[in-house]
């Protein structure tokens, strides 16, 4: 295997030189001592970053495995996957973009998380994808044959806890009150259809109806073959006269007049939970959990909010809604329920403390007749 492109001294001209794409780069023009080989070292990095590497090459860079990987998602993998891959796989580049794809290691993913971790920008859930991300960039580079072997194996990433409970009225009442009316319009959306995030944050005027949303392209578009259908109640049905003619095709807007990304979403929901210092789990998605835990306390089977949550089975109702197993005032209204249709025995007499005897003859020998006296 050919070696890494490094400076070398050309004694001739007295240049150190480099090369790139197969063509020789002039870096720095001096002798040939330290001092300049560390000044070729750097011009060398500079270059590098100007220059698009093939990532089969021996000195592709992690960018340059990134770009190609997400050439590959786009066509391959599903808009929802790739939205997640590009997002994540961005700031992978940015962070670790100038290491050799052959020398990344976990220390490098370490690194780019950890600051995040540390200022509390990113949870569990966005460590795992995160990781994920750079995990699946390289074992897609493996599998192509463009690396020898994934750099990352073995890296571990422990897979964050699900979330399990719903927004409290009281956290929603606090979120809602100190956001703008374009948060506040998007929470609400979610508070009150269980749409997720993404639903709301890419709906179209096209898609809103008189009492309706109509999705065609959604999470679960591929296996259910038919459009994701969200229903507006009375409250929704206002909001949505109210936000049309906004100017734009989308109707939920930030405060810079755009649809919202994921990003800005997530963020400004964080600083108003900072603010407040709410719990740390508080975040957007809570809303649409919101939505599922009151119809299930509201009494709405399992196949109805099935349909209106837009899972395709009622597994989901059952693994994702495990929160209300924290609520117990649902189960001791049953439990109420259950036992006031249920007769109550009447006793009479004094307590006892064991139980009453059973009356009737014992079996067993007959005792002995007593002997006459008299």
């Amino acid at each position: 295997m050919s070696r890494p492109a490094r400076p070398w001294h050309r004694k001739q001209t007295g240049w150190w030189m480099v090369e790139i794409n197969g063509k020789q780069e002039k870096l720095v023009e001096g002798p040939k001592d330290e001092k300049h080989r560390l000044l070729a070292e750097e011009k060398f990095a500079e270059l590098r970053k100007l220059h698009r590497l093939a990532p089969e090459s021996v000195g592709s860079r992690t960018a340059d495995i990134v770009e190609s990987f997400l050439i590959h998602s786009r066509i391959h993998f599903a808009a929802d996957t790739h939205r997640l891959n590009k997002y994540y796989c961005q700031l992978f580049a940015e962070a670790c973009g100038q290491v050799q794809a052959r020398e990344i290691k976990p220390y490098h993913i370490d690194r780019w998380i950890d600051p995040k971790v540390e200022a509390e920008e990113w949870g569990d859930t966005t460590v795992y994808n995160a990781r994920k991300a750079a995990m699946r960039v390289f074992s897609w580079a493996a599998e192509r044959k463009i690396l020898s072997e994934n750099p990352l194996a073995g890296m571990k990433n422990s897979k964050p806890k699900p979330r399990q409970r719903a927004i409290t009225d009281a956290e929603f009442a606090k979120l809602y009150e100190n956001a703008g009316d374009p948060l506040r319009n998007i929470l609400r959306a979610l508070y009150l259809t269980g749409a997720r995030p993404k639903e709301a944050r890419d709906l179209t005027w096209e898609q809103v109806k008189e009492d309706r949303w109509v999705l065609p392209e959604h999470k679960t578009a591929k296996k259910t073959g038919k459009a994701r259908v969200i229903f507006l109640n009375e409250e929704m049905r206002a909001l949505m006269t109210a936000l049309r003619g906004n100017g734009h095709t989308h109707v939920f807007l930030n405060t810079e007049g755009q649809p919202w990304t994921m990003n800005a979403l997530r963020l400004q929901v964080w600083r108003i939970k900072k603010k407040l210092n709410l719990a740390d789990d508080v975040c957007s998605y809570l809303c649409r959990h919101g939505f599922g835990t009151r119809a299930i306390l509201a009494g709405v089977d399992g196949p109805t909010l099935a349909e209106l949550m837009g899972h395709t089975s009622q597994d989901m109702i059952s693994k994702v809604y495990v929160h209300l197993a924290d609520q117990h005032q649902h189960l001791k209204t049953a439990v109420d329920r259950i036992t006031s249709s249920t007769p109550s025995p009447t006793a009479s007499g004094p307590i006892r403390k064991r139980a009453r005897p059973v009356k009737g003859k014992k079996p067993g020998r007959k005792p002995k007749a007593k002997a006459d006296t008299q």
